[in-house]
């Protein structure tokens, strides 16, 4: 056995092993706490890493704002977002189509706690939100590359981008307004647009695609989109147009006008007769009201001429008239003969004419007389020619006339207790009606209350964008659409304040004005509000035209939506800015609290009213459509003394119409031949403007005060016309009586009467003195005294 003894040294080197133990043991338990907070802290970035979502491609029409988003967060254990609260900066990069340089325009700078944002162009580039972009007033060079990115502390930085595409208004053109049957047609459609790709262009008509399109490519910019067809005559009045998209971005469309117009020959459809007595024969009661109407197909529009042959005559037919129609106020044996109508149109220097002929003859009356002679009963036929005796059983005998009187005194009774049943029973289901239409607004759903609540009206005009997809069929639903007040009513028709959503789906929504068509409308009626319709689709908007917004004819009662015009009429509009009118103004604050406050226009304002009617009158010229009933009661007024013209159509729509509300004519306004023969064209327009300038001059009062609707008539059927007013320069009396002359080929035209009163607005206190003004125009209830209701002759 050996035993070890252990010394001093061996001591000491115990001593050093076990302090190496110790050492080792702490640097293990320090590497270990280590890495547990290595992990910790791993954690907790991964948790707080600040993230950032970008934009998404978008599409834009130019002139509208837009908006993109990038969205800054981070998320906690659970990966749900949460609001960042350390320090991050996010900046907004544009790089133009076409260059490869990008520039800063927008840039958020936070604090955790709250964000500033730096903008390099703000009258282009604004905050909308945290991080977000908004660019205003979109142009075509807007369009590129938008990059937002993020630099947060202590991590990299990420970046996101979008494309923005930019599309112009398409520019639409009809090379071929007029053609022949099996001529080529051709439509072209322009659009500028700029984006890193083209947007889907086709042609249609109505909600039907065309596929005979040729597409051109210029600039890279520029899309040329050509539609050609052969015209045949079904194409008449047919309005195609060209629409643009990129798909679930961006739409818009043009549509190709003048409408399209293809000639064809006058043809003779039909010819009817009716009379007073309610038949359609050839053969005409004693003193009956008989009505010849011609009705004419063809382009240009055919020109009616009726002549008559007496009869037994062998001479040549005389004219009648120049119009579709004749009338026979008393149908008499002179009156027996053969009419003749004719249609004529011209095509390039070619005449066209086709005719019918009828005749008309008295119809034979037969009566049966009974005389009592000697207790003797004796008859006299206009069929036998002889007179029989009959035995009587009295002497006494009722004459067939009291019999006569007294059967009709009891259908006359009966028809009325009839008439009085049926008035009674419509007018009770037209309440049932209207309580069901009040039951559907009020049962609307939550969405459409918001939508009706006077808090959301925006400011200023707007006319929906998004409905613009719709310009071919105009259709507005119905439950986007709300009555609020009725303001005015016609024959047929009620005007109404009106309210609909500016977009489909929003909340947003705008005024409007609605012509609601009645219920008990006939189909007369129905046909003159249809065609008005129309026709406010075929005319290309024009600052002095009212515009249309939308329609709603799906189901009863049909709508139509125009634009408001806050002023109401021209004659209110006048009557309400008469020298020495005043209006008294209730304020809020301690400075003048209630005042009043003057409204009278100027001379040159009321030259410049008279030259906006002009301008939209000859508007209308170029499309050939005449105005409806031309007064200042019939033109509206919108924000800032814009005049705006509603209710037009083309002349035998017009004649039409007013033939059949003839009862409520405005004499005072018409021309001679519009009151004798019923003609209307762009002549009778230029007499009424006439009658409507003076209306101007005379703040809203009535033409010819104090003369009766017969003496009017009268009087311009003699020649004499409406005297100088006293405040008004010869010259502007001279461009009246110009409108006024008898000769309808010697009234001025629109481009003669703008150029006449532009060079009289330069000069307008010269021509309209107030310091002249009578005492009936400085009176404050305007009354027609004085020397308004004097007369001149022409």
């Amino acid at each position: 056995m050996r035993i070890r003894y252990f010394g001093a040294e061996d001591n000491r080197r115990n001593a050093d092993e076990q302090q190496q133990i110790e050492r080792c043991r702490h640097n293990t338990m320090a590497l270990s706490t280590a890495f547990m907070l290595v992990a910790l802290t791993s954690r907790v970035l991964a948790s707080d890493l600040v993230k950032i979502q970008g934009p998404s491609d978008n599409a834009i029409i130019v002139g509208n704002n837009v908006e993109l988003f990038c969205l800054v967060y981070t998320t906690d254990e659970n990966g749900v977002q949460q609001k960042v609260t350390q320090p991050y900066n996010v900046t907004w990069y544009f790089k133009p189509e076409g260059v490869n340089v990008s520039r800063v325009v927008l840039e958020f700078i936070s604090d955790g706690q709250s964000a500033n944002s730096v903008s390099f162009d703000s009258s282009k580039y604004k905050a909308a939100e945290v991080a977000r972009l908004q660019i205003l007033a979109i142009s075509l060079g807007d369009a590129g590359l938008y990059t937002c990115h993020l630099d947060a502390s202590g991590q990299p930085s990420t970046g996101y981008g979008a494309h923005l595409m930019v599309i112009d208004t398409p520019a639409c053109h009809n090379q071929n307004p007029e053609s022949f049957s099996e001529q080529n047609i051709t439509l072209d459609c322009i659009i500028n647009f700029r984006g890193y790709r083209m947007p889907i262009v086709d042609w249609r008509l109505g909600t039907l695609k065309l596929n005979s399109t040729t597409e051109v490519l210029k600039n890279k910019s520029v899309l040329i989109e050509t539609l050609t067809l052969t015209a045949t005559e079904q194409m008449n009045g047919y309005v195609y147009h060209c629409h643009v998209e990129y798909p679930g971005l961006a739409q818009i469309e043009c549509m190709a006008h003048p409408s399209l117009r293809v000639y064809k020959a006058a043809q003779i459809m039909s010819v009817v007769v009716s009379s007073s007595s309610g038949q359609e024969s050839s053969r005409i009661a004693p003193g009956a009201k008989v009505r010849m109407q011609c009705s004419a197909q063809g382009y240009p529009v055919p020109q009616y001429t009726w002549y008559f042959r007496p009869r037994g005559s062998s001479s040549m037919p005389r004219k009648l008239a120049i119009q579709d129609y004749y009338e026979i106020p008393s149908f008499q044996a002179t009156d027996e003969g053969m009419y003749y109508c004719y249609a004529i149109n011209e095509i390039n220097t070619r005449v066209f004419r086709d005719s019918r002929n009828l005749t008309l003859q008295l119809q034979e009356v037969e009566y049966n007389q009974q005389y009592n002679v000697g207790g003797q009963a004796w008859s006299a036929s206009s069929a036998g020619g002889e007179l029989q005796a009959q035995e009587s059983d009295s002497g006494i005998q009722f004459s067939p006339y009291a019999v006569g009187a007294l059967i009709s005194a009891g259908l006359a009774v009966l028809l009325i207790i009839v008439f009085v049943v049926l008035a009674m029973r419509l007018k009770r289901e037209r309440k049932i009606r209207e309580k069901l239409a009040r039951a559907h607004d009020e049962t609307l759903d939550d969405q459409e209350v918001e939508l009706l609540d006077e808090g959301l009206q925006p400011n200023g005009h707007f006319l929906p964008a998004e409905y613009s997809r719709l310009k071919m069929s105009w259709e507005i639903p119905r439950k986007d659409i709300r009555l609020l007040e009725q303001i005015g009513r016609g024959s047929f028709v009620e005007v109404w304040k009106g309210r609909m959503r500016r977009t489909p789906g929003t909340n947003d929504i705008v005024r409007i004005i609605v012509k609601k068509l009645d219920a008990e409308a006939t189909n007369k009626e129905r046909h003159f509000f249809s065609t008005e319709l129309e026709v406010m689709k075929m005319v290309p908007s024009h600052p002095n035209i009212v515009r249309l917004i939308g329609s709603y004819t799906s189901n009863e009662p049909w709508l139509t939506m125009l634009e408001v015009a806050q002023e109401g009429t021209l004659q209110e509009f006048l009557q309400r800015h008469r020298p020495g009118q005043q209006e008294i103004v209730i304020g809020r604050g301690d400075d003048q609290p209630v005042f009043m406050r003057k409204h009278t226009l100027t001379a040159q304002k009321l030259l410049c009213l008279a030259a906006q009617v002009a301008s939209g009158l000859e508007h209308l010229q170029k499309f050939k459509l005449i105005y409806y009933r031309l007064q200042s009661a019939r033109v509206l007024v919108a924000k800032g003394g814009v005049c705006k013209l509603s209710g037009f159509g083309f002349p035998h729509e017009i004649g039409d119409r007013n033939m059949y509300q003839q009862a409520s004519a405005p004499i005072r306004w018409m021309a001679p031949e519009s009151l004798v023969e019923n003609v209307y064209n762009t002549k009778t327009d230029v007499w009424s403007y006439g009658v409507l300038v003076w209306e101007i001059l005379h703040f809203g009062m009535t033409p010819w005060p104090r003369l009766g609707p017969q003496e009017v008539l009268e009087s311009v059927h003699t020649g004499k016309r409406m005297p100088p007013p006293p405040h008004c320069s010869k010259i502007i009396y001279g461009l009246m009586m110009k409108c006024w002359m008898a000769n309808p080929e010697d009234r001025p035209t629109y481009d003669a009467i703008l150029e006449s009163l532009s060079h009289m607005v330069t000069e307008a206190e010269a021509h309209v003195v107030y310091a002249h003004l009578p005492a009936y125009l400085q009176s404050l209830d305007g009354g027609a005294d004085g020397d308004a209701d004097g007369i001149s002759h022409a």
